[in-house]
């Protein structure tokens, strides 16, 4: 029993190595973290897209600010390099998420380590988005309000402290860096899950230590087994001789004295051997064959007659 539960202890820790942590990875939770995870991948990507060419080319009358409908149309009415740097720019603010996703995996290997974490390198990268969004969200404030201005609908001409009370700028802040944030941090949910880990040269090394430990706890739990087969076995064999020898005490005990048939022949055999060897050391080999047919004769009669009258 305690081997069968030190074989199930190193089943589990061959698990625990597998998941990298000791967790059970949550199938749901990274199905959903992942299909969250694409989903707004795809609303960044048409996002920065939108902000980033109304911030570069101007905001059409009538737009409502980021939010372009056309916005791909559009950039590929002005000419292949703008429709190629649209489709590109949101290219920068995702990798600027991978890094972060890379720093915080360094963190966690350091944790590993007993080492302090650094923050410096995520910090300066959610501060460069969160400047870039800045940005953008200024050009954007700056052109709406510029297109109400020539339409008629304001008479204040634009200036830099309007950006603190402009409505459009926050929303770009909000549906762009708070959203690139959640989704920063959902990324490295769905990339460091155990999922999608490939195992290392060290993780393989650490299995096949482990699986060899099991292959010797099953070799020894397989001896014991073999042993309790003998043992049970000698059990067995002892109850039988115990039998036995309990029969030969009823039998002495009741004056029915047991005989061993083949303890006998084997008394009397030993004796006849001891016969042949002093008549052949001491008589010629005539003489000696002679006594030995004749003693054999005795033996053959005698023994014949005593086992006749042991059964009757």
């Amino acid at each position: 029993i305690d081997k069968e539960n030190e074989i199930q202890e190193l089943e589990l820790e061959r698990i625990d190595i597998k998941n990298g942590e000791g967790e059970l990875g949550d199938t749901t939770s990274f199905i959903i973290g992942a299909f969250i995870t694409i989903l707004l991948t795809l609303y960044l990507f048409v996002f920065y897209s939108s902000s980033g060419y109304s911030s570069f080319y101007g905001i059409k009358q009538g737009s409502l600010g980021f939010i372009n409908a056309n916005v791909f149309s559009d950039a590929l009415n002005r000419g292949g390099g703008v429709f190629a740097l649209i489709i590109l720019f949101p290219v920068i603010f995702l990798g600027l998420g991978f890094l972060i996703h890379n720093a915080l995996e360094e963190n966690k290997g350091l944790v590993k380590e007993a080492k302090s974490q650094k923050y410096g390198l995520i910090s300066v990268l959610l501060f460069i988005t969160f400047i870039a969004d800045a940005f953008i969200g200024y050009k954007i404030a700056e052109g709406v309000h510029n297109n109400e201005f020539n339409a008629g609908r304001t008479n204040e001409l634009w200036n830099f402290n309007m950006i603190f009370s402009d409505i459009n700028f926050y929303l770009v802040l909000i549906l762009g860096f708070v959203v690139y944030v959640i989704w920063g941090f959902l990324l490295n949910y769905v990339l460091s899950h155990s999922y999608l880990k490939t195992e290392n040269e060290k993780t393989k090394i650490m299995l096949g230590n482990i699986s060899n430990r099991i292959q010797e706890k099953r070799n020894d739990l397989n001896m014991i087994f073999s042993k309790i087969a003998k043992a049970e076995s000698d059990i067995l064999s002892c109850i039988a001789k115990i039998e036995d020898k309990e029969k030969t005490i009823s039998g002495y005990e009741t004056g029915d004295i047991p005989i061993n048939i083949s303890t006998l022949k084997a008394a009397i055999g030993e004796f006849m051997g001891g016969w042949q060897y002093f008549t052949n050391g001491n008589f010629n080999s005539d003489d000696a064959l002679k006594l030995n047919n004749e003693a054999i004769k005795v033996q053959t009669n005698w023994m014949n007659s005593k086992i006749e009258n042991l059964n009757s």
